[in-house]
């Protein structure tokens, strides 16, 4: 079986995040599959959680942004 690379990990939860506010998906099935989405990050193995979560932080705004 082929695993998934980091971007399809964020391709998978900005997918879930859009269904959210789309109103496509109702709470308990956004919040299953974030916690299946993590879980199979974390099942990937370090390099990839890393490389997922060094790009969620690339994306918040700094903290210098607001001012």
């Amino acid at each position: 079986m082929a695993r998934k690379s980091a971007r399809a990990f964020l391709n998978e939860l900005k997918e879930n995040v859009d269904a959210w506010y789309a109103g496509r998906s109702d709470y308990e099935t956004f919040g299953d599959r974030q916690r299946a989405t993590w879980d199979a990050i974390h099942d990937a193995g370090r390099t990839v959680e890393e490389r997922v979560l060094r790009a969620l932080r690339d994306q918040l705004p700094s903290a210098g942004s607001s001012r």
